[in-house]
Formats: C-alpha cells, structure tokens, sequence
C-alpha cells in the first residue's frame, strides 16, 4: 500500500513490513491485503494505491484510490459549552458506500 506515492506497508508471507513509523501510520494490513486506518484525520486524505503481486512475483493488479476526508475533527468538550453534552456519546455508526472507485463514509450516533 502506497499514499501519495509513499509507501505505507506491504503484506508477503503473511507477514507485514511497514514503511512509515507504525504510530504515526495507524494503519494495519489484513491477511486479505484489506487496509485499516484508525482514527482518521483530515491529513489521511490523498491518494491509496494498492498493487498485488502473484507469487511468482509478477503484477497482478494495481489500482488507485483517492480517499478524502472532509471536516475537521473536535473533541465535543471543547466544541459545545453546554454541561448537559459533555457526556460521552454512544457507540457510534459507521456505513460506507462505494460508488466509481469513490467511497463515501458515514459516521451517526443515534440517540
């Protein structure tokens, strides 16, 4: 896995190489080749791009994806003075939807 033309980590023999330092990263590979970004931030946006090797070592498949996070991430004390909201929230919901190569995800907390 690649961002921005960086390499991030990569997955061979089940095992995991990283690039990056893996704090700053936050991010895992799965054995499925899957990446997982954890507490996402503006900054993670750009473009992903994924390449697969067959065992032989040849080129199966390369394929880009731009990833872009939109809004700015708070922390809800200091976001709303009032008392009654400074309680944690509950588990929230995430969906995604992948449409044309873009993914859109949503985050919800129902109440």
């Amino acid at each position: 896995w690649q961002r921005d033309r960086k390499r991030l980590l990569q997955i061979k023999d089940k095992t995991v190489r990283y690039y990056v330092n893996q704090d700053q990263c936050r991010c895992k590979i799965f054995l499925n080749g899957t990446l997982q970004i954890e507490r996402v931030v503006k900054e993670d946006s750009g473009k992903y791009t994924v390449t697969v090797y067959q065992e032989d070592g040849k080129l199966k498949a390369e394929e880009d994806t731009m990833f872009i996070i939109q809004g700015e991430r708070h922390h809800l004390r200091r976001a709303c003075p009032f008392s009654s909201f400074s309680e944690p929230v509950p588990q929230p919901i995430l969906s995604g939807e992948c449409m044309n190569k873009t993914v859109s995800v949503k985050c919800e907390v129902k109440q």
